[in-house]
């Protein structure tokens, strides 16, 4: 039989340094804040019956970036033919030349020009305190079920996991300097929600082997736990990143910056649901 609690000293080990990595890795490089996190210049056209296209995407991103001179761009469709552009904080002057290249491209009036607004850091510093609290009041409402649920050691172990996955990704954006924006924050609550769910099976089958196995220890509980769920949470996480996968490669730019985090957030999911959750239950059980 399958014995994640016999190595959890390993899996235990390798997600500390993890952890600990990720953790110094946001003190020392901090997050990228997007536009969305430390405000700048918001402009909406309407292109009227012009066909929204990848094409039509990268080319208002081309004139942004010519004007604004950033990399820092956020491109999304509005209704059926609206596009949005956030980037940097752009001169008066910088925003009427990017309005009169895309009005010049798409043979626009300027009644099809819906917004030109500045977003500032208080509200963006609000919209940083809101997501934070989000995300910890989906983790608090999840530690409750699952006590309800199950028990108290089981609810924690499953927080502890959530922890993990929630870290393990801050430090990968941490690590390579993508840009965390408001889809980051909806990847982050998404991952929550999935990972919690292959806990949950797992947690599900240790309840009902505590039933049936009146003499087995903790270990054994969870060792069959384990192993009754772990290749229905692989499968289930694989047939996943193979779609996640493909919008990530052939996406947009907004699509990427949603795709990208629930690929770190699923592999790291998978694996603390599997090897941190059950065996941290099992050695809490027999401390």
């Amino acid at each position: 039989m399958f014995s994640p609690t016999s190595k959890r000293k390993i899996f235990f080990s390798i997600s500390a340094i993890l952890v600990v990595l990720s953790i110094v890795l946001l003190f020392v490089k901090g997050l990228n804040f997007g536009i969305d996190f430390t405000g700048g210049t918001t402009l909406q056209f309407d292109l009227d019956k012009t066909k929204y296209s990848v094409d039509v995407e990268n080319e208002i991103r081309d004139i942004v970036k010519k004007h604004a001179n950033t990399n820092d761009i956020t491109i999304q469709k509005t209704g059926e033919n609206g596009v949005s552009v956030k980037t940097i904080e752009m001169t008066n002057e910088q925003s009427d030349k990017v309005i009169e290249d895309v009005k010049k491209a798409y043979k626009l009036e300027q009644k099809h020009v819906l917004a030109n607004e500045k977003v500032s850091g208080t509200v963006s510093g609000r919209l940083i305190g809101d997501s934070v609290k989000a995300i910890l009041l989906a983790i608090i409402l999840m530690l409750l079920y699952i006590t309800i649920r199950f028990d108290f050691q089981s609810g924690t172990s499953a927080v502890l996991a959530l922890a993990h996955d929630v870290i393990i990704m801050l430090g990968f954006y941490a690590l390579f300097g993508f840009t965390v924006n408001t889809g980051f924050i909806a990847a982050i609550l998404t991952i929550v929600g999935y990972s919690i769910n292959a806990t949950i099976i797992v947690f599900d089958r240790v309840r009902e082997n505590n039933r049936m196995m009146k003499k087995a220890t903790p270990d054994e509980i969870a060792d069959k736990a384990i192993t009754s769920s772990y290749l229905r949470a692989i499968n289930s996480s694989l047939t996943t990143l193979f779609t996640i996968g493909v919008l990530y490669v052939m996406g947009v730019a907004s699509i990427k910056e949603f795709a990208l985090p629930i690929i770190v957030g699923i592999v790291a999911g998978t694996y603390s649901s599997l090897f941190i959750a059950g065996p941290f239950w099992a050695w809490w059980k027999k401390k």
